[in-house]
């Protein structure tokens, strides 16, 4: 609907085979979920997603319910509950079931820069779940945070996504490390999709086809 009515055109570089894995994506925007599960051809990704979302929200909380997507506060410590939808997500992901793709910064950037990670649900999944290992940068959006922004800013947008990867945790005892690893990786493919690195960045231009 965003090609068709508002003429947004999408640019891709990389690609993720059609295997269970785990997803590590940046958030500029409400743009961001569907582009990412359209990147993700295997097993249909879990989505973290704030608890708030599961009920009340037309159209949202539905879909939530029923994808079964593990339901988070974003406190600073878990509870119970939430630690248990990860720790089944995380295996089902080991089972090769389902992919995980997760926004560890918790919440959509207002500049459209790379914030801080949350790790709580990184680190679990990353460690129970012995899957190859993705991350998607995308660009271009941050200007269409919201519902409300997407309505009126869409128009005429030219989205920029990287995949990079894959990569493998190999020592369990090392994720934070592993995960500044990740992050770095995406802030400088995320310098390169705006050209602001040494290293160019190339695409394969056009339009995202309808899965």
């Amino acid at each position: 609907m965003a090609h068709r009515l508002a003429g947004v055109r999408v640019a891709v570089e990389g690609a993720i085979p059609p295997e269970s894995c785990i997803v590590v994506m940046n958030h500029q925007s409400v743009l961001d979920i569907p582009l990412g599960i359209y990147l993700i051809p295997g097993p249909y990704p879990l989505i973290p997603t704030r608890d708030r979302y599961k009920r009340g929200i037309p159209g949202i909380s539905p879909l939530v319910r029923l994808a079964r997507y593990p339901c988070v506060s974003q406190r600073r410590t878990a509870r119970r509950a939430e630690l248990q939808a990860l720790a089944e997500a995380a295996s089902q992901v080991a089972r090769g079931e389902r992919s995980f793709l997760i926004f560890p910064e918790g919440h959509r950037t207002r500049d459209g820069n790379i914030g801080r990670f949350m790790r709580n649900g990184l680190r679990m999944v990353l460690g129970d779940a012995a899957r190859p290992i993705y991350c998607i940068v995308v660009d271009g959006i941050a200007q269409s945070r919201t519902f409300a922004d997407a309505m009126t800013r869409f128009a005429g947008m030219t989205v920029r996504l990287r995949v990079i990867g894959p990569f493998a945790l190999d020592d369990p005892g090392s994720i934070d490390p592993f995960i500044d690893m990740l992050r770095d990786r995406m802030v400088a493919a995320l310098a390169q999709l705006r050209g602001t690195s040494d290293e160019p960045a190339s695409f394969t231009s056009g339009p995202v086809a309808a899965p």
